[in-house]
């Protein structure tokens, strides 16, 4: 043993008082049963230093245990020993001779020392208590399944004799002791593996919360809010959420959050009165540079006083009672975007690594979520300009064309020429294709925004088929392709746009003529089911290949052959889709193609 257990003098040596004490068989069952309900092994020191003092009337006890790692033996309890004492003896190294505690528990000897000049002789070492005239020890090492887990020294003002009655009542203790101190180390162990698995549950939960959260919103601003008031709710008494100032894109470039109002007042007037400066060396601001995370599980003060903060901000930091925090990255991409911090204000929480990985991956679940609310936001922008433009382009382009068209329809009323004639019947071919390509965009673009409005009416659905026929009839006679129409079973009415289902034939049967070859056949059915209506249009042309059919009804899609804008199909599904319908594509090189398209009828 190091300090404080050691004695001087030699004179006839006294044995232990027993007049009045019960038998040690008494104190040994007492102290059993003491040991018996003790949990911990902080429990467990206690109990054991505190009744052996008193069964063996020592003034002085103490008792370590082995670190895990080995090499020292830290103090759990002492009982009896002088502050100064206690300091000095809160870490032993395990030499065999640095102490006869120490010793007890290299060699698993225990050292029975009568008296202050005993100690000196055997162990020279040691430091010497000048404040004891003389000193008697024992010191005696607690084993336990073939290991030293510690030792118990006790400690007497004055010199005497250990016979061998408390020399094996002492032994007897030790092994008690010991199963005692093996049991209070297995429950620990359980009940710490058991905080580690809930602890891995809450956490796996509230990344899991988190994620759901951050899905729930593309707006850039509530993306912001939500991971603060995430972090509050789950892991922290108070967020912030930073960004740099170019990066906002229009939301605040801090966000916070606090379980306590008065608190969020507070720390909001405290960061815009001592903001912190871009190049500070550690924080948000170092973190948003090198984007390696910073974990401070304490926060003494001499962390705060050490930064060069003026005497009124340190008042701030103190009021904002900071214990314990996080300053994780918001990365996504391979890029930082911002800065998480976490702050805990209660003395019972302390963040760990486990902490630090879990804030870590909200950094990276939120960094994603921002930067795909960053891009739909622009991507947002980029739609609402073009429909602008098109807006512009669609009114600014309709009165030439109705002006082009009118002049041309003129030049063929008023029996020109034949060249003249089929120069003006091209001229009013082009503008009504231009003003189809128009209306068509206007579309598109009112689908893509949600925008566009059907207004269904019971209309039967025969007299519906029959108009779009009628209309698209004399482009299958040019053609030379067969129309027909199968519509017996479609004559009650369907709740439906009339117009817009007519421009959904008018683009399928328009699509199925344009492929067919001469002598070909194209056939629209209908029929009416129960909860809907069902109608399809059939071709025999040269049919669609494999890998062409999943793009069939995107934007601007063309086949190898096929002219037009590429909008019509698109179109067509927009529609349908606006009527609560859906629309399919069936089809097989070299057999035709089907189309089909529902509407509910209710």
């Amino acid at each position: 043993m190091r300090a404080g257990l050691q004695g001087r003098a030699q004179a006839p040596l006294p044995h232990a008082p027993t007049a009045g004490h019960p038998s040690r068989t008494a104190q040994l069952q007492a102290i059993t049963a003491a040991l018996s309900r003790a949990v911990t092994r902080g429990d467990v020191a206690r109990a054991l230093v505190e009744r052996t003092l008193d069964a063996m009337a020592a003034q002085e006890g103490a008792l370590w245990l082995v670190e895990r790692a080995g090499g020292v033996a830290r103090l759990v309890h002492a009982a009896g020993l002088p502050e100064g004492d206690r300091a000095r003896l809160e870490l032993l190294p395990l030499e065999r001779g640095a102490g006869p505690v120490a010793a007890s528990m290299v060699a698993g000897e225990a050292h029975f020392l009568n008296s202050r000049r005993e100690l000196a002789e055997r162990f020279p070492r040691a430091a010497r208590l000048e404040r004891l005239p003389d000193l008697a020890l024992a010191a005696v090492p607690l084993e336990a399944e073939g290991r030293c887990l510690g030792a118990l020294a006790l400690v007497f003002h004055a010199r005497r004799h250990f016979d061998e009655e408390e020399r094996i009542f002492l032994a007897v203790l030790a092994r008690v002791a010991a199963q005692a101190l093996a049991r209070a180390r297995l429950y620990e162990s359980e009940r710490a593996a058991r905080a580690e698995a809930e602890g891995a549950h809450r956490r796996a939960a509230f990344l899991g919360e988190a994620s759901a959260l951050l899905a729930s919103s593309l707006d850039w601003e509530e993306t912001l809010a939500s991971v603060a008031r995430l972090a509050v709710a789950g892991v922290a008494d108070w967020c912030w959420v930073e960004l740099p100032e170019g990066l906002a894109g229009g939301a605040p470039p801090v966000v916070e959050a606090h379980v306590d109002p008065a608190r969020a007042e507070l720390s909001a007037a405290w960061r815009r009165r001592f903001p912190p400066g871009p190049d500070a060396p550690s924080g948000a601001p170092a973190v948003m540079r090198t984007g390696r995370s910073e974990l401070y599980p304490e926060l003494p003060a001499s962390l705060l006083e050490g930064g060069g903060r003026d005497a009124e901000a340190l008042a701030a930091d103190r009021a904002l009672e900071t214990c314990s925090a996080m300053v994780v990255p918001l990365s996504a991409r391979g890029r930082t975007l911002g800065t998480i911090t976490l702050v805990a204000s209660r003395a019972d929480r302390r963040y760990g690594p486990e902490d630090l990985a879990m804030a870590e991956e909200l950094g990276r679940r939120a960094g994603v979520a921002m930067d795909n609310a960053r891009l739909y936001d622009e991507a947002q922008r980029a739609i609402r300009a073009r429909d602008d433009v098109l807006a512009i382009v669609s009114h600014d382009l309709k009165n030439p064309l109705e002006a082009i068209y009118l002049s041309s329809a003129l030049l063929l009323r008023t029996g020109a020429a034949p060249r003249l004639r089929r120069h003006a019947e091209t001229i009013q071919r082009s503008a009504a294709r231009m003003d189809r390509l128009i209306r068509e965009l206007l579309d598109l673009s009112s689908i893509e925004a949600g925008r566009l409005v059907v207004e269904p009416r019971p209309e039967p659905l025969d007299a519906v088929l029959e108009e779009a026929l009628a209309g698209l009839s004399p482009l299958a006679l040019e053609r030379g392709v067969a129309l027909a129409a199968d519509t017996a079973g479609a004559r009650e009415p369907v709740p439906c746009d009339r117009e817009r289902i007519l421009q959904v034939l008018s683009n399928l049967v328009g699509n199925a003529l344009q492929f067919t070859p001469r002598g070909g056949h194209v056939t629209v059915r209908a029929a009416l089911a129960p909860a809907e209506a069902r109608v399809e249009v059939r071709d025999d042309g040269p049919g669609i290949a494999p890998a062409q059919l999943r793009h069939v009804f995107d934007r601007y899609w063309k086949s190898g052959s096929r002219r037009g804008s590429g909008l019509g199909l698109s179109i067509a599904k927009g529609l349908v889709e606006a009527h609560g319908g859906r629309i399919e594509v069936e089809s097989q090189l070299g057999a035709g193609s089907t189309f089909r398209f529902t509407l509910p009828r209710r």
